[in-house]
Parts: C-alpha cells; sequence; structure tokens
C-alpha cells in the first residue's frame, strides 16, 4: 500500500468534501439524506479507482474483527453470484460494507460516488443528473414534478425556500479531474466496479 499516494488522497479528500459540503447546505431543503437512510447503498455497482480502493481497504482493516468477519462473509457471498452472474455491467448489489442497521461501517472512508450522491449534479457532458432516491419521495421530490418530469418552482416559492433546485458540477468524473486538486499531483489509478477490486 502507498502511504504517501494515500496521504495525498486523504488531503484531496478533505478539499472535495468542504466544497460538497457547501453544495449540500445550499441544497439542504430538498435533501432528505439521514443516518440509517440507505437506498443509494443497496442497489449498485460502485465505481472505485485504485486508490479509493486502498483508502477503503484501511477503513475495513480499522474495523474491529467481527465486523471484518461479516463484511468478509458478506464479500464471499457477492463474488460467488458475480462469477455466475452473465451481464457483468449489470450486476447491482447492496453494498458489503453496509452494516445490519442500515449505516455505513467505513464512512469516513467511503468513496467519492458515496459522497456526492444525493444532489443535483451536472456531468462532464452537461447533463443534469437527478438522485434515483427523488422516485422514491426523498431528494428533491417536495419540488420535482414526475408526471411532467421537471420542477414545479411554484413550489419553492410557495414553501418560502431560500434557494431554487441547482445542479452543481460534481459528477465522479469531474470530481476526480486532475486540475481541480492544487496539491501534489494525484493518480487515482485505474477504475473498476467495487466488486472487481474485492
Amino acid at each position: 500500500m502507498d502511504f504517501e499516494r494515500l496521504k495525498t488522497y486523504k488531503q484531496y479528500l478533505n478539499t472535495i468534501q468542504s466544497v460538497l459540503n457547501k453544495y449540500f447546505e445550499n441544497q439542504s431543503e430538498y435533501i432528505f439524506c439521514k443516518k440509517g437512510c440507505a437506498h443509494c447503498c443497496k442497489k449498485g455497482v460502485y465505481p472505485y479507482s485504485e486508490v479509493e480502493f486502498q483508502y477503503l481497504t484501511l477503513g475495513f482493516m480499522n474495523l474491529p474483527q467481527n465486523i471484518q468477519m461479516k463484511i468478509t462473509e458478506k464479500i464471499l457471498k457477492l463474488k460467488e453470484e458475480y462469477k455466475n452472474c452473465e451481464t457483468k455491467n449489470e450486476f447491482y448489489h447492496a453494498c458489503p460494507f453496509l452494516g445490519d442497521d442500515d449505516e455505513c461501517l467505513v464512512y469516513d472512508f467511503r468513496g467519492i460516488i458515496c459522497r456526492n450522491f444525493g444532489i443535483l449534479q451536472i456531468n462532464s457532458e452537461n447533463r443534469v443528473l437527478m438522485p434515483f432516491c427523488q422516485s422514491l419521495g426523498l431528494n428533491y421530490s417536495n419540488v420535482y414534478d414526475d408526471e411532467n418530469r421537471k420542477f414545479d418552482f411554484s413550489l419553492v416559492e410557495k414553501n418560502g425556500y431560500k434557494n431554487i433546485p441547482k445542479p452543481f458540477p460534481v459528477s465522479r468524473k469531474l470530481l476526480m479531474d486532475k486540475d481541480l486538486f492544487e496539491g501534489e499531483p494525484l493518480d487515482f489509478g485505474e477504475s473498476k466496479a467495487l466488486i472487481e477490486w474485492l
């Protein structure tokens, strides 16, 4: 494990987390994320870069041994399911680091995809991405008209919200842009689905 690289990555995380916190605070009237709400952790592919996975591994190694064993059992089961899956790129699964109480067991070590989820995003192709939890009556559902597939800005005014629903350039690809971080150059390494790193 390259600890110098992980040190640089941690500095990078501190930088992007402070930016993400400001964006989430700006949109707090529309965000319903809370402890124990784990819809985003129960069905995904969870892309991770090499350095993200190394950092996640540090978090895993800091867990009590009995928790490590439970996670390892989940991973072995997932790997068996993945081996028998015909369409690997459509292998959606619950994150093995999700605890029985629907809380992340490695929260401080989670990946970028976990940190940016829940807020309206502009991706590198300038497309606005709505978090899927909106359709579950969660983030942005209080001002989004499902039938017409657009925001109802009259609800923003009617409810006296301070800020309008606004997308931010926080897609994983944009956050991993080498020019974003002003510290030492950071090599994220190869990216692939979490299951392929396990």
